[in-house]
């Protein structure tokens, strides 16, 4: 950057021009030498009136000349502009973006079986779901050529094209030869997921939002809560380094019981028309509780789901502050395959603002704990008897002991209570026992295997989503607001 300057400098200085030396200076204050010899190119330049890009020319003539230095020299200017624009090559991007760029192709994996090339994998919303493609599939034709005695490798090549373009791929199955035809698309990994915690406790983890399909995984998961009778929502965005700012509007609209609720603002240039308010639509889902998941890997447009439902009291926040990503980028195809990122717009929550820089800091603070299991050292334990609610023994203690490592008591107590019974309940669930309104010999056993299996092992123990489990849990306890109807909607109560 140094070294296009002085060129700069040193062209702009060739000019003629006689101007009082405050107007190059301005009288010393902030201005530099180079500042305001450019401003008097601006200024009065016969050229610069018609071309405002008279200063990306001279770049361009330097980069002919100096081919080598593009990137550091585009990225030292865009270095100056914020923090998250840069120019990347095709394959930095890939490297960098995976999450958004997807890929074209009918949405399949494959691999190398005994008997030829199978079907490992059908991508979610992709156009082999669509035509019925399984897994477990033989691939036996791709377009009519036999593609039984082919590899992996060579299958892929043929189910590669054009986006837009048609492909026929002939499968067998269970004996029968099946052909399909897939239209080649867009295709982006789903990163939404969700499973049930406990009764009326619903846990939803989004890695990323990064395209459509995430916005369609989530719907679809959330038209399917009062099916469920859920009354309470974990949503897991730890680790989501954001992704389609739309979409994550989306889905703090669709969380958002009341209409015209201010949910975020968009600052665009005042050329690109300013500010964007985003007001709620209404009409979700009246759960008693939603807490929101977050750390430090939090950003971005995970950061403006989790801050809007923060700020417009819909969810409460739980775990460690995040990133601090509050600006958002368009990401430009460029004609040689590069990409440019840079920063068009800066995000604003109701009540926090802009939270570039500073992150959102959670309702409730706590972060994970590391622990080590040392059997030998725990409190020796007697699975042949069965331990009641109300209990109190030296055994009882033993047993908390151990469900403590796991997470699932804050400590160990000498009495069986409610909170115990409760992480009772929680360990025969994570292990896919019958629930008991005790604690079995069979239990004991098990809990007993678990320590064994956990010695001298060094583990993350997840207090914030046993923090989460246990408020959500509690929430669900509470009257259910509403009403799940035959006809697969609900009516507020």
């Amino acid at each position: 950057m140094k070294k296009i300057a002085k060129r700069l400098a040193a062209l702009a200085l060739s000019a003629t021009l006689i101007v009082p030396a405050g107007a190059i200076t301005q009288d010393g204050q902030s201005e530099t030498w180079f500042d305001g010899v450019w401003s008097l190119i601006d200024s009065f330049g016969l050229k610069a009136e018609d071309n405002p890009y008279v200063l990306q020319n001279y770049i361009n003539k330097y980069l002919q000349e100096h081919p080598e230095e593009m990137y550091n020299v585009i990225n030292d200017i865009l270095s100056l502009l914020d923090t998250h624009s840069m120019y990347l090559s095709s394959e930095e991007y890939s490297q960098g973006f995976s999450t958004l760029e997807g890929f074209v192709g009918i949405g399949v994996g494959i691999q190398q079986g005994s008997g030829g090339v199978l079907i490992s994998e059908v991508m979610r919303y992709s156009a082999a779901e669509e035509a019925g493609l399984q897994i477990g599939d033989l691939i036996i034709a791709v377009d009519g050529k036999d593609a039984t005695q082919m590899t992996n490798t060579e299958v892929a090549e043929l189910l590669r094209g054009k986006e837009g373009s048609s492909v026929n791929v002939t499968v067998r199955r269970q004996g029968r030869e099946l052909t399909v035809t897939c239209v080649r698309r867009q295709v982006n990994q789903v990163y939404v997921s969700s499973q049930t915690m406990a009764d009326g406790v619903e846990y939803i983890k989004i890695s990323a939002i990064g395209s459509q399909n995430d916005w369609d995984a989530f719907s679809e998961i959330w038209e399917g809560l009062d099916e469920k009778n859920t009354r309470a929502v974990i949503l897991d965005l730890r680790g989501n380094g954001g992704g389609v700012i739309d979409i994550a509007l989306k889905m703090a609209d669709a969380m958002t019981q009341n209409a015209n609720v201010y949910l975020a603002g968009v600052h665009w240039r005042e050329d690109m028309g300013g500010l964007e308010e985003h007001y709620s639509t209404g009409g979700g889902l009246p759960l008693n509780k939603i807490v929101v998941l977050v750390d430090g890997g939090t950003a971005s447009a995970a950061e403006l789901l989790a801050g809007s439902l923060q700020d417009t009291g819909a969810a409460t926040l739980v775990g460690e502050t995040t990133y601090g990503k509050g600006q958002g980028q368009y990401h430009l195809d460029l004609i040689n395959g590069d990409k440019l990122v840079i920063t068009t717009l800066e995000l604003e929550l109701p009540k926090q603002g802009c939270w570039e820089g500073v992150g959102l800091t959670p309702d409730i603070q706590i972060e994970n704990r590391t622990v080590t299991v040392n059997a030998e050292r725990l409190t020796p334990l007697d699975t042949t008897e069965n331990l009641r609610f109300g209990t109190q023994s030296d055994n009882v203690y033993a047993m908390t002991e151990r469900l403590a490592l796991l997470g699932l008591l804050d400590e160990a107590t000498s009495t069986f209570d409610g909170k115990v019974a409760s992480a009772v309940q929680s360990f025969l669930a994570s292990y896919d026992m019958e629930p008991e309104l005790y604690a079995s010999s069979q239990t004991l056993q098990a809990l007993d295997a678990a320590m064994q299996a956990l010695d001298g092992q060094t583990y993350e123990l997840d207090e914030q989503l046993l923090t989460a489990l246990e408020m959500c849990k509690l929430a669900a306890a509470e009257p259910q607001q509403y009403t799940a109807l035959p006809d697969g909607s609900w009516k507020k109560n």
